[in-house]
């Protein structure tokens, strides 16, 4: 799929570049007076994961809302997953919590393993890098905190340009900043329907970060991360060279 090499690469955030730190919940949680074991927060991604599991041909929708009630039932279900105790009066609270102060310094900040190496060589070939994730309008700060933001030539976070994923209208407000057209550009992320789905509706190519083989199904190349992707994509010499599509965990 990556014949000729894209020009751009845009990428998702959270599950994909970033994921929750633990740390940072557990804090936000003894705020409302609950103790949470960070390890414990980080060890229950997976679970948390396969819950949220797509289902093939429908639209995950986190933000119908402005993804309050989304978000604070994914924060109390992690505080569940990872064996916090509390009565669930304290556990609601402490949800509530979390994603109050999430709200005012972004929690998904604990950058993945390889990330940011990956992302230097992509810019050492040569490529242009953008984020483009549905966010709650910290996502830019964050990634300026955790110092990955000089990567990126533009960041889209749909609380600020007002489209959320897949509206087609942040792709296109993505390529139109980079500079580049829909074929020469290849979006990465973890929702079939989000990453892949909205960004080949406009043309643009797509694989699947899937760590845990939840999606074989899906019509994109699925990755076990952002450093086996970025190999595939630098394995390709542009316009002679296709890249091979590469299962979690290979």
């Amino acid at each position: 799929m990556f014949k000729p090499r894209p020009r751009a690469v845009l990428f998702d955030a959270g599950f994909t570049l970033t994921f929750h730190d633990g740390a940072r919940i557990a804090a936000y949680a003894a705020k409302a007076g609950v103790t949470a074991d960070a390890r414990a927060l980080e060890r229950a991604e997976r679970a948390l994961r396969e819950e949220l599991r797509e289902t093939q041909g429908v639209v995950m929708k986190t933000h119908h809302d402005g993804g309050f009630s989304w978000h604070q039932r994914m924060y109390r279900r992690l505080l569940d997953l990872a064996g916090t105790a509390g009565e669930p009066a304290s556990l609601d609270g402490a949800a509530e919590t979390i994603l109050r102060e999430h709200r005012l310094s972004n929690a998904w900040r604990r950058i993945g393993t390889g990330v940011r190496e990956a992302l230097e060589r992509l810019r050492a070939a040569g490529l242009k890098l953008a984020v483009v994730s549905n966010s709650e309008g910290t996502l830019e700060q964050m990634l300026v905190e955790i110092d990955l933001r000089p990567l990126f030539d533009t960041v889209l976070d749909s609380s600020v340009v007002g489209f959320t994923k897949p509206d087609p209208r942040i792709y296109r407000l993505a390529l139109e900043r980079l500079g580049v057209a829909a074929a020469d550009a290849l979006m990465v992320g973890d929702s079939p329907s989000a990453d892949v789905d909205g960004a080949q509706a406009v043309g643009i190519r797509a694989a699947l970060i899937d760590p845990y083989g939840l999606y074989p199904w899906s019509c994109a190349p699925r990755f076990a991360d952002v450093a086996a992707l970025t190999e595939a994509v630098l394995a390709a010499t542009p316009g002679t060279v296709e890249a091979p599509s590469l299962s979690p965990g290979n």
